[in-house]
């Protein structure tokens, strides 16, 4: 049969080409036969060369060997219990690998004795022994490469949900403070609460000739003896209508002209009068404009509440409730003040005085429980532990 012209299924090319080579060679070797035999060889030889290549062709390259692993070796050699077979190992693996790991730094004896501890242990060699290898030739020079990624041997580890938990020291802290809070209100408070503790108690204070109900730090405490007088408790008063002599506001009024009135006909001369907007319990200073002060340039001229060294000098003023009144007595005529003073327009009079808060934030009003010696005289706090004479 003609398998090379038949088109039959089974036919192969590259079979078929070989075929077409053998029958090549044979009609060359025929048409040489009768020639010179240096001559045919030459001639045959193409053919053949030709033929080998096709033949090669056809047969499956070979498995690559794989490359001689140091690790492998070494544990290998440590699983040998035969002498003579261990040291035929060690022989090879020092001729494959010795110059090589001299060369990096490492000692063969030294990996051989962790190898066989790693064993022995049952850890990798990977965490020991440096990863060189050998190619399969054993002509070529052994090389390093990196660790082997290892294996995990457990189940990875669950991560938990983070939770929130509440502070509940800064969840107190700012519900007492928002309890705290006080609304701002014009009406004066009537009755007690958990912020505000109400007193009524005053002492009557004269300043410059003015009298005012005042609550003092005595006014504003309550002590409650129980029966027996074995302890007492104390609460602390933090509102007053009167005000609290130890809280003073300094206030500054800019007198508009407009809100002044003159009163002629009196004994010294012309008086003027204004009130201010809250009742003082005393004046720090009041200022009126000299127009023909400091040399006709016109200056700031001070009014006092009494009569000076030189009452010729200056003007003296007197205070009823919320209402001020100058004396007029050295003929000045007051005028509203410039420019360069930058106060609001039209100001006649400027005047700083003190007025009390109602209000004394600066102590709790929780009730405080004491107990007291009789003999030494003294009251104890039971939390702050702070001793204080006894009234």
């Amino acid at each position: 049969m003609d398998l090379t012209t038949s088109g039959l299924a089974g036919v192969n090319e590259k079979f078929n080409n070989i075929l077409k080579k053998v029958d090549s060679v044979a009609d060359t070797m025929k048409a040489q036969i009768q020639g010179d035999a240096s001559a045919a060889a030459a001639a045959i030889g193409g053919d053949l060369s030709s033929l080998t290549g096709e033949l090669r062709s056809l047969i499956p390259q070979g498995l690559e060997l794989p490359n001689i692993n140091l690790q492998s070796q070494l544990s290998s050699l440590s699983s040998i219990s035969d002498p003579t077979q261990a040291a035929n190992l060690l022989s090879s693996i020092t001729s494959s690998f010795g110059t090589e790991l001299s060369a990096s730094g490492f000692n063969l004896d030294t990996l051989v004795s962790n190898a066989k501890s790693a064993i022995a242990g049952g850890t990798s060699l990977s965490f020991s022994i440096p990863n060189f290898e050998k190619p399969a030739d054993g002509v070529s020079a052994a090389f390093q490469k990196a660790v082997a990624v290892k294996i995990p041997d457990k189940d990875t580890v669950k991560e938990t949900a983070a939770t929130f938990v509440e502070n509940t020291k800064l969840t107190a802290a700012k519900s007492a403070a928002s309890s705290s809070v006080i609304s701002v209100s014009s009406t004066p408070p009537t009755e007690d609460t958990k912020q505000i503790k109400i007193t009524e108690k005053s002492t009557n204070v004269t300043q410059q000739g003015i009298t005012s109900k005042v609550t003092t730090s005595k006014d504003a405490v309550v002590t409650t003896t129980t029966s027996g007088g074995g302890s007492k408790t104390i609460s602390r008063k933090n509102f007053s209508e009167n005000g609290f002599v130890t809280k003073q506001i300094r206030v500054t009024e800019y007198i508009h002209a407009g809100d002044v009135t003159d009163t002629e006909g009196l004994v010294e001369g012309a008086e003027m009068n204004f009130e201010l907007f809250s009742k003082p319990i005393r004046i720090g200073s009041i200022k009126g404009f000299d127009p023909a002060g400091l040399k006709g340039r016109g200056g700031s001229k001070r009014i006092f509440s009494f009569p000076t060294r030189h009452p010729d000098r200056s003007d003296t003023f007197v205070v009823n409730g919320k209402k001020i009144t100058i004396s007029n007595s050295i003929g000045i005529d007051y005028d509203e003040f410039t420019e360069r003073y930058r106060y609001p327009e039209e100001t006649m009079f400027v005047v700083s005085y003190y007025i009390l808060s109602n209000y004394d934030p600066d102590y709790k009003t929780d009730e405080v429980e004491v107990w007291h010696d009789n003999k030494k005289k003294k009251f104890s706090h039971p939390k702050y532990n702070i001793l204080q004479t006894r009234l």
